[in-house]
């Protein structure tokens, strides 16, 4: 298990606005009036898409539901977290109008991207009932690599519900009670600390009885973390509200925002600087209206699946050697067979392409690559999947992989040239033929295809 994923799952915005349903409990939300709080929203939401684009960060980027009207719908951390043991929780939301952001097709979609068929689905859901709620990693901060879960117990966070999780997660719980500024728990305990793999930020002051506050900090202690304490108006710039992850060569990140960043003393970006790149997000509308920030817009997916689902992994090549192993499927699947030489499988445009793999147990078995064609339409070109695997969904992996890039880089449509007997696969995926085109090595027939983002 590791701390810090490389792939989130996020929900554009459709009704972003104050929730007047949440804000009892939420002392970080403001009403904001005389200004288009939706709108602005959904421009700080694509800019965060493009800053992790621009970063390697992977994401699973859905739409809210138009006539669904959730107005904390950007925020998918607090109904649904994904586990590597293939685990999918479902969690108890204390508000009706957040619990109509469940939605099992995103859940569905998510497997789908990431190769699980049967999830396994844990839904505490029917707590709402009793009204006992626990919501996520929102009310749960987890440190998956001792299997503990921290939680500061509010309205939101209740202890049955808990208890039932920790049962099935097999983790230790640590719980305690907190006051803000306003002598009201904190709604949420990932706005008053954050895990990573080597380092926490705490708000250990909001903690009420000092006991509570040194048996947390032991806790953390005795994990071998750096502990960068943040006061009280530090928590309230969401200085606490951080999460360590990875980009999808394994390069650390810390996930902020401009707010908080500049609530940090020197010091404390030094201390966490040590740790992993802080990357800082432009998100003062999120936080002032919905009272949530970066970490609270991310869904950590960490599934990996069973074992003949978990074999297959898609990423970027991480070395000289995975790019040459790359090439060299390439031409053993689209050039070898017509007697091409080494060398015909590339091209000018390497250099300035994504490209993708896909890996069985360490051997790249399949490839391809996304290039710019013309502003707002991306190329795939030299798919290719090794003739041992054909059959094992290796090929939709790697589109799907392209185009969640696609999208993330701004991309309205994907053109490709289609050989004769790869258009059924395409045509399943939703590409449409445009034209027969041309006869390669004058026996291959291609015809171009598109689709839509």
């Amino acid at each position: 298990m590791t701390q810090a994923t490389d792939t989130l799952l996020l929900i554009r915005p459709s009704h972003f606005g104050y929730n007047r349903e949440t804000a009892p409990s939420n002392n970080f939300q403001n009403e904001l009036l005389a200004i288009d709080t939706g709108k602005k929203a959904r421009r700080e939401f694509e800019d965060v898409v493009k800053l992790f684009a621009s970063e390697n960060i992977g994401t699973i980027v859905i739409d809210d539901v138009h006539s669904a009207k959730t107005p904390d719908a950007v925020f998918p951390n607090n109904w649904v977290s994904f586990h590597a043991d293939g685990k999918v929780v479902l969690y108890p939301m204390e508000t009706p109008n957040r619990r109509r952001e469940r939605r099992m097709e995103v859940v569905e979609k998510v497997c789908e991207i990431k190769g699980i068929s049967n999830p396994e689905i844990i839904d505490l859901t029917n707590y709402e009932k009793k009204g006992q709620y626990l919501e996520g990693t929102g009310s749960i901060v987890f440190d998956h690599l001792n299997k503990k879960a921290f939680v500061a117990l509010s309205s939101r966070s209740h202890i049955t519900p808990l208890n039932a999780l920790s049962e099935i997660l097999g983790y230790t719980i640590h719980t305690f009670q907190t006051r803000d500024h306003a002598s009201i728990p904190v709604y949420h305990t990932n706005v008053m600390m954050s895990i990573g793999k080597q380092f926490a930020v705490v708000c250990d002051s909001c903690i009420s009885e000092k006991s509570a506050r040194l048996n947390l900090l032991q806790e953390i202690e005795l994990t071998d973390r750096k502990v960068v304490s943040i006061d009280g108006n530090q928590m309230h710039a969401f200085a606490g509200n951080m999460l360590e992850v990875q980009n999808l060569k394994g390069d650390p990140y810390i996930l902020l925002s401009e707010t908080a960043l500049s609530a940090l003393t020197s010091l404390q970006r030094k201390s966490l600087e040590k740790y992993a790149t802080l990357l800082p997000a432009p998100i003062p509308v999120i936080e002032k209206v919905g009272g949530g920030s970066i970490r609270c817009m991310v869904a950590e997916v960490f599934l990996k699946g069973t074992k003949n689902q978990s074999e297959v992994v898609i990423r970027a090549p991480k070395s000289a050697d995975e790019f040459e192993a790359g090439y060299s499927l390439r031409w053993k699947v689209l050039r070898a067979p017509w007697n091409q030489p080494l060398g015909s499988e590339r091209d000018d445009q390497e250099a300035t392409s994504n490209h993708f793999i896909a890996m069985v147990n360490g051997k790249i078995v399949g490839t391809t690559r996304l290039q710019e064609l013309a502003p707002g339409t991306a190329q795939v070109r030299y798919m290719a999947v090794d003739h041992d695997y054909h059959g094992k969904g290796i090929g939709k992996q790697l589109m799907l992989a392209i185009e969640t890039s696609a999208k993330q880089s701004g991309f309205k449509r994907i053109f490709l040239q289609a050989r004769e007997n790869a258009v059924p696969f395409y045509k399943s995926l939703g590409y449409n033929i445009i034209e027969k085109t041309f006869l390669l090595y004058s026996e291959i027939q291609h015809y171009s295809m598109e689709k839509n983002l």
